[in-house]
């Protein structure tokens, strides 16, 4: 017979017994729970950018289209490629917070959709140069690569940036242009410049070190096995375009790095030059024979005129160029480091940049039209040289900017510049910003059309308004008391 002693004893291990399993039970289930639960925050933190970039982003691209329609035309295009193009990046972040990272090519799909239209955007700038909205389409053009921060590793905010400082150059010449026509324009630039800065200000407080993606969500294989034909960033709202070259690294990239050779020739016409040359004997087989009767060494009369008149039989008469092309041969563009001295000349119409890497580097600007040259961080000076319509955006100087034998031109400074010389030029428009508005010198002799913009506000939140000012062209002298005294005329009215 069992005492109570040994009874209580047994329900005591009994109820040890039933606690442990409890806690067993508890632990199993959280260490089951965690991952999830991990998951699930994680999920969480993402969907939180995706309702930000909807109710921060998205409205002001509304209001940039509203701005468009006013003005209307190709500008109002233009902005809802733009509109689309947040569209389907908004989806294409929201599809991000819920998959697994893609592989190279799977992401090359996603991107189609937001790349047709940044494609899209620069194709209307460059089909309507004649236009008098070029200069809208021109920022426009500039900026819309800002949204292809998605795929910048490590620094995807001053990508932002960098696009918003270009359009700035543009923006500045729509506010100079319209100020005082219309009203509409200065709304649209202040629309335009706050969807960037707001962009900029997106990306820093959620994705610093670039895009993220949910390494325990779904395979991005079956989104795209689900809609093959259109991508969820296309379904989203944007149109199914033909897939525009790769997004990254791009031209104007490669332009920056300096890694874009101006005198290069395409892959096909260097392989036909090699394989002609590889010919051997064999590659003069092609040439026509020259006859005694045409060689001016055997002929005085032909050295004296100079000239041979070609066999009207012979196969190899030259053809005649196609219409429209000069048979005259340019000076080729070139842009290149010597030294420390930057060479930029002979370029048209291209957006060009140059990233200093020391103070003492300089830049000289040669014979280009149309040319808009942007040039990245501190450096020593800057001499612009018979420049026709051309545009230089600069961060700080050490020493002064040069501008001589030019027409129409137009100079920005980001940060700070000490001299500004300007020497027989026929239109000059120089933009200050805050810093370099109460220490710039601006020297003229023998120049005309000279016009100073900087802002008359301190507050750098609003650095959208500018006051223009002309330069004095007309001096006026007299003789008072044995002495020439000269004194500038100023017209008012």
């Amino acid at each position: 017979m069992t005492s109570s002693n040994d009874l209580q004893s047994l329900l005591r291990r009994i109820e040890k017994a039933a606690a442990r399993l409890e806690e067993l039970s508890a632990e199993r289930a959280e260490k089951q729970s965690a991952p999830a639960s991990g998951a699930a925050a994680a999920a969480a933190a993402d969907d939180k950018a995706t309702r930000e970039y909807e109710t921060t982003v998205l409205p002001l691209v509304t209001r940039l289209v509203e701005c468009s329609d006013k003005i209307g035309g190709v500008v109002g295009e233009q902005a809802r490629a733009v509109q689309r193009l947040a569209v389907a990046q908004h989806g294409f972040i929201a599809l991000a917070a819920r998959t697994k990272k893609p592989s190279a090519a799977q992401l090359a799909r996603l991107l189609e959709a937001q790349q047709a239209e940044i494609q899209q955007a620069i194709r209307l700038k460059d089909s309507n140069r004649p236009s008098e909205y070029f200069d809208n389409l021109s920022a426009v053009a500039e900026c819309v690569p800002a949204f292809g921060w998605v795929v910048v590793d490590q620094t995807p905010v001053p990508y932002v940036i960098d696009a918003k400082e270009s359009a700035e150059f543009y923006t500045n010449r729509v506010l100079k242009k319209w100020r005082e026509k219309d009203p509409n324009h200065a709304e649209w630039v202040k629309a335009l410049l706050s969807l960037l800065r707001e962009l900029a200000a997106y990306v820093k407080q959620f994705y610093t070190t670039g895009l993220t993606w949910n390494p325990k969500g779904s395979e991005v294989e079956a989104v795209l096995s689900a809609a093959p034909a259109a991508t969820p960033a296309v379904a989203a709202g944007a149109p199914a375009l033909p897939p525009p070259p790769p997004l990254m690294p791009s031209s104007a990239q490669l332009e920056e790095r300096g890694q874009v050779d101006s005198g290069s020739e395409a892959p096909g016409t260097r392989g036909a030059l090699f394989a002609e040359l590889n010919k051997g004997g064999g590659v003069t087989s092609g040439l026509r024979k020259v006859e005694k009767d045409q060689m001016t060494h055997k002929n005085p009369a032909l050295r004296a005129s100079g000239t041979v008149k070609a066999d009207d039989s012979s196969s190899s008469t030259p053809a005649k160029a196609p219409a429209g092309v000069s048979s005259k041969a340019d000076r080729p563009p070139r842009m290149e480091l010597v030294n420390d001295k930057w060479v930029v000349e002979n370029y048209g119409t291209e957006h060009l940049t140059i990233e200093v890497t020391k103070t003492k580097e300089t830049v000289y600007m040669y014979n280009c039209k149309g040319t808009t040259l942007d040039i990245k961080n501190k450096l020593n000076s800057i001499a612009i040289d018979s420049c026709q319509k051309c545009g230089v955006v600069f961060d700080t100087l050490v020493s002064q900017c040069e501008i001589v034998n030019s027409k129409s031109v137009q100079v920005q400074t980001r940060e700070t510049v000490p001299s500004i010389l300007i020497d027989r030029t026929d239109g000059a428009h120089i933009f200050l910003s805050e810093d370099a508005r109460d220490v710039t010198q601006i020297t003229t002799a023998k120049a005309s059309e000279v016009n100073v913009s900087f802002p008359f506000t301190t507050d750098r939140l609003d650095d959208d308004n500018f006051v223009e000012h002309p330069i004095p062209e007309q001096l006026q002298s007299v003789v008072k008391n044995g002495k020439l005294v000269t004194t500038v005329l100023e017209h008012t009215g």
